[in-house]
């Protein structure tokens, strides 16, 4: 009987020990931008490096996939379409993926250009948990293309959607263009939000507690914190600027917080 009972506690001591962790890994990619800067025939360079990060995620096996953004150079090039779309089909199914707006999905923000890209990839935000965790994502060409009566009503969704998240234990962000590289200050440019909605935003951000907000965008990799909040600009799938590389964000989340490391995609 006491062997018996030593058998039930020890196994409620497991299940309650693996009910309680909540450690799982997500993955970012962004910029795949299939065809940017490649005189490759056939854009065999960029598909081959969106196939490396293809690789990477299922080698990795995250519970989810971000990409933000940029998704292809032109979306009106359906070559560029096709070798995006057969690479996303490559990602085990068992993994959710979820895909924002670029600037180059919708260059410049229209309503044809945003109808295009819904009947594309069938959303321009997204919202939804995991174990314990919010994931928001949002569309920033409207924000930098300045088109307010858009930029309003995903304001308020944004906003009812951090509300809902507000007991979540940690909330992540993601959007295509950085609200900033490095500093609020910094010089505003085609990189970043103009320097008005910056304050709005991150005071926004701090209200609800958000724990990071991941871009891209820039093709090249920064990290900065400010005020609490991690702003992580991941680098490119495809080709890089400014002196960085090709790579995928490997995002470890713990009960604590996170971390995260922008890496080749061969070393993932």
């Amino acid at each position: 009987m006491i062997r018996h009972k030593l058998v039930i506690l020890l196994t409620v001591a497991v299940l309650s020990a693996v009910s309680c962790d909540r450690s799982f890994v997500f993955m970012q990619l962004t910029d795949t931008q299939i065809g940017f800067r490649d005189k490759t025939e056939g854009y065999v360079w960029s598909d081959s490096l969106m196939q490396a990060a293809v690789a990477a995620v299922n080698r990795v096996h995250p519970a989810c996939v971000v990409i933000t953004g940029d998704l292809v150079n032109k979306t009106s090039d359906s070559l560029q379409v096709a070798i995006y779309k057969r690479n996303l089909a490559g990602i085990d199914s068992s993994i959710p993926v979820y895909a924002l707006p670029g600037n180059h999905d919708m260059r410049p923000w229209t309503e044809e250009n945003h109808a295009a890209f819904l009947a594309f990839n069938g959303y321009d935000r997204f919202s939804f948990k995991m174990k314990g965790c919010a994931f928001i994502g949002f569309d920033s060409c409207c924000i930098k293309d300045s088109i307010e009566t858009v930029e309003k009503e995903q304001l308020a969704w944004l906003e009812g959607e951090l509300k809902k998240a507000r007991k979540c234990r940690q909330i992540y962000l993601f959007t295509h263009c950085p609200v900033i590289r490095e500093s609020i200050d910094e010089k505003e440019d085609y990189f970043n939000f103009p320097i008005p909605k910056r304050r709005e935003y991150i005071d926004l951000f701090k209200k609800y507690g958000v724990t990071a907000l991941f871009a891209g965008h820039t093709h090249t990799y920064y990290h900065t914190s400010f005020e609490g909040i991690e702003f992580i600009t991941a680098g490119p799938v495809g080709a890089p600027l400014h002196g960085g590389f090709s790579g995928v964000n490997v995002v470890k989340v713990s009960g604590k917080g996170f971390s995260n490391e922008y890496v080749p995609a061969g070393d993932a």
